[in-house]
């Protein structure tokens, strides 16, 4: 038994780091699956891995990850600081919703966006206006979380952004009169938004479209040349299709929608607001509940 053991024992000290001998694409696959200081961790486990994750294509941010709210900010500048700046990025995550405030979250924002970020998720508690955006040839997704966005923020993604296909908005407050009219956007998700004073859609490309129970105080939703839709679903709430019916209707919500192949609607519209769009291809009739 000893013999087998000291044979064992012989076998690991003289074993072979088959992790570190793998190209440095698998390994920030492996580093894609840890915690973002995890990863900044891993420049202490050998020479091979000293600079590693500085070209990481990954970048996630969460304040989940700090207890101390101060070292989240720290923590964020200086990994984007200390980055390969020749590095391009695949996917950058910011998730800051207790401290971050909006130039902070601007600046990570526009950092991402100048190393060619493809996919950008930020779901942080803060303003986001034109100083966010930066010209962008390779942006493609962009889902945004619990946002404050500024009628700048949208002429920015418009212009500026020329390969944007998919855009997804959840829980966002739009304060201004905005306008969603890129020419590449393909997919737009607009999901549970407080819309101030009115949003205009007319992205000529966009071929699925969702608008699930949006919040409209004093604007509505207006839906105008979307010659290319194939597919549109709107669900309104009870409560906010009553305190809106005569806005939310004479705007346009759905005179915008007639391209579509397929209109799923979800809302307690009267029977005879729905005879107007009886005709429209693809339209599901209500049921007796009322939901259509």
């Amino acid at each position: 038994m000893s013999t087998c053991s000291s044979k064992r024992a012989r076998g690991a000290s003289d074993g072979v780091d088959r992790l570190s001998s793998l190209p440095n694409e698998l390994l920030h696959r492996v580093m894609s699956f840890l915690p973002m200081p995890e990863v900044v961790r891993t420049s202490l486990l050998s020479p091979r891995w000293r600079y590693l994750w500085v070209s990481t294509p990954y970048i996630h941010i969460d304040h989940q990850d700090f207890m101390d709210d101060s070292k989240l900010k720290n923590f964020g500048n200086h990994l984007l600081l200390l980055r390969d700046g020749a590095t391009s990025l695949d996917e950058a995550q910011i998730s800051a919703h207790k401290v971050v405030d909006g130039t902070t979250c601007c600046e990570w924002i526009r950092h991402a966006i100048m190393h060619k970020v493809l996919l950008l998720h930020v779901s942080a508690y803060a303003r986001l206006d034109s100083t966010a955006m930066f010209p962008s040839q390779h942006l493609k997704i962009v889902r945004l979380k619990s946002n404050l966005l500024k009628r700048g923020f949208f002429r920015q993604l418009n212009c500026d952004c020329s390969v944007l296909e998919h855009l997804e908005l959840e829980g966002c407050g739009l304060s201004d009169v905005n306008e969603i009219s890129s020419r590449s956007l393909k997919v737009l998700h607009i999901i549970r938004c407080h819309i101030v004073k009115g949003l205009v859609i007319c992205a000529s490309n966009l071929t699925h479209l969702s608008i699930v129970e949006p919040r409209c105080r004093s604007g509505a939703i207006v839906t105008r040349d979307l010659p290319s839709l194939v597919t549109a679903s709107v669900s309104l709430r009870f409560d906010e299709f009553h305190y809106k019916e005569n806005t939310m209707l004479g705007h346009g919500l759905l005179d915008g929608l007639s391209h579509a192949t397929t209109l799923q609607l979800h809302a307690p519209l009267p029977e005879l607001a729905l005879e107007r769009f009886a005709d429209m291809p693809g339209v599901q009739q209500p049921d007796k509940s009322g939901v259509g």
